[in-house]
């Protein structure tokens, strides 16, 4: 389709409608489309209604622009003038032809209610908005795309059920009770708390190994199913301690000692059973992902929900904190250090693989999987999160090889600049000056403008804000 043809259908009141039609259809004919309008191709003698019904009939006239302002609307509603006899075609062809998408109403002025003016016989059908300067550009472009047939957004191709949703087996957590019970104790002031919340967490380090994957089950025809089976199991278990976090953020319970004692539990049950972090593309690596996604989503969660709380005395214990690892090899002991950013790992089955064979041609599956699956948190405030991890990544650095930043993989959704724009407010910042290891607004400033960002993500799709922006350097409590 090298240059298709449209018919631009107007009224010519006001003038300032005739001469934004006429710079509508300039722009046009520069970028490839051939319009046919009565300026360029209507000439003295001929009869201007058969002209009108032949270019609306005509076959090779790929699309009929219909430029509604007011007068427009109200002569095709009255069937007045050379509108009306005009949209009395348009209208009996849009009603007898199964095929609609030829007409395109083309938005260039709203009534004093706000509601655009449509003729009766299009208002039920989407249009192109072209009533401002600020609309302009994006309208021209969907314009262009439904010329061209080229849309913005293409159906990926269609894949097959994966095998294990027929099995229908009930989703059963031991832990779940355990919730309801802490949650109970808490609102009737019980003595045993903390031995619920220990038990607890003790019963979780024992459910995670379960959900590792059979090394006879992970062939290559079917471990991209089997990573996603893995993924969908391990959901509940990861809403259920969101709910868990959910019930002691705001009680003394909820505390930075109880959690970094937990994450370094965490880490030395995955080294006890085998269970490697860092990512790879070997079988023995992706057999894995399951878990590695599992982490980073359950992580991020956690995370959000003690920002909910405004628990960043617990945040700064988690994230500042180096945890003891011991890896026992060849008959000797290796005490490793790690920290939160082995969380964090690139998923090579979902984001390579997967995308790969299914002609996905997403940026990230990780973060398409965590949008879907947060039914108990907000996802945008997860983006935020994520982006925040990043940064503090970089004010609490591990000089290992595998823990070198924090890598924002849901950034692809970001749609703002400030991570916590609450800063501003100064009641905010004294709660929050904790989370960065600050006493002063000054010293928060220092510390923002000495954070190094590589400068490793700029990659069009990762929309990483500059840390000045993000950390809201020139806004931080300037609202007492």
């Amino acid at each position: 389709m090298e240059n298709p043809k449209v018919f631009i259908s107007y009224s010519w009141h006001p003038k300032e409608n005739q001469i934004r039609v006429e710079q509508l259809a300039e722009r046009l004919f520069s970028d490839g489309v051939h319009c046919v309008i009565d300026i360029y191709d209507l000439r003295d003698g001929q009869d201007k209604n058969k002209f009108m019904e032949q270019m609306v009939n005509d076959p090779t006239v790929k699309k009929v622009l219909l430029i509604c302002n007011k007068e427009y609307t109200e002569k095709a509603n009255a069937r007045k003038g050379g509108v009306g006899i005009e949209s009395t075609i348009v209208s009996e062809e849009i009603y007898s032809n199964a095929e609609q998408t030829k007409f395109i109403p083309v938005i260039f002025e709203y009534d004093e209610n706000g509601k655009p003016y449509l003729p009766t016989f299009v208002k039920s059908r989407i249009f192109i908005d072209l009533s401002s300067s600020e609309k302009f550009n994006e309208g021209y472009d969907q314009l262009l795309r439904d010329i061209y047939d080229k849309p913005l957004h293409t159906r990926p191709t269609l894949g097959c059920m994966p095998s294990y949703l027929k099995e229908d087996k009930p989703v059963f957590l031991p832990t779940t009770h355990k919730v309801e019970a802490i949650k109970q104790a808490i609102l009737s002031g019980s003595s045993n708390i903390e031995t619920l919340i220990m038990d607890y967490l003790d019963l979780f380090l024992t459910i995670v190994p379960t959900y590792k994957i059979d090394q006879k089950d992970f062939t290559n025809e079917a471990f991209i199913n089997k990573i996603d089976e893995g993924i969908v199991q391990m959901m509940p278990l990861k809403n259920d301690f969101i709910t868990f976090v959910k019930t002691i953020s705001r009680t003394s319970y909820c505390t930075g000692n109880l959690f970094v004692d937990f994450f370094e539990r965490y880490f030395q049950m995955l080294e006890d059973n085998d269970i490697e972090l860092p990512e790879g593309t070997n079988s023995s690596s992706l057999i894995f992902d399951h878990i590695r996604y599992f982490n980073y989503d359950w992580f991020l969660s956690i995370c959000q929900v003690l920002l909910n709380a405004e628990r960043f005395d617990v945040l700064h214990d988690i994230l500042k904190s180096h945890y003891c690892v011991v890896r026992n090899k060849m008959m000797n002991s290796v005490v490793d250090e790690v920290s939160f950013m082995r969380f964090q790992s690139y998923n090579y089955t979902l984001n390579k693989f997967k995308n790969t064979s299914f002609d996905l041609r997403r940026v990230s599956i990780q973060a398409d999987y965590i949008s879907n699956n947060a039914t108990l948190l907000k996802f945008e405030s997860l983006v935020k999160t994520d982006l925040l991890l990043y940064y503090l990544s970089l004010l609490y650095p591990n000089e290992s090889m595998f823990e070198m930043h924090w890598y924002p993989d849901c950034s692809i959704y970001n749609h703002g600049v400030e991570v916590l724009p609450r800063l501003a407010s100064k009641r905010y910042f004294e709660k929050a000056k904790v989370l960065f290891g600050v006493k002063t607004v000054e010293e928060y400033k220092e510390m923002a403008s000495s954070l190094n960002d590589p400068n490793f993500h700029y990659d069009g799709y990762h929309m990483i804000p500059s840390i000045l922006k993000a950390l809201s350097v020139d806004t931080v409590a300037t609202i007492v």
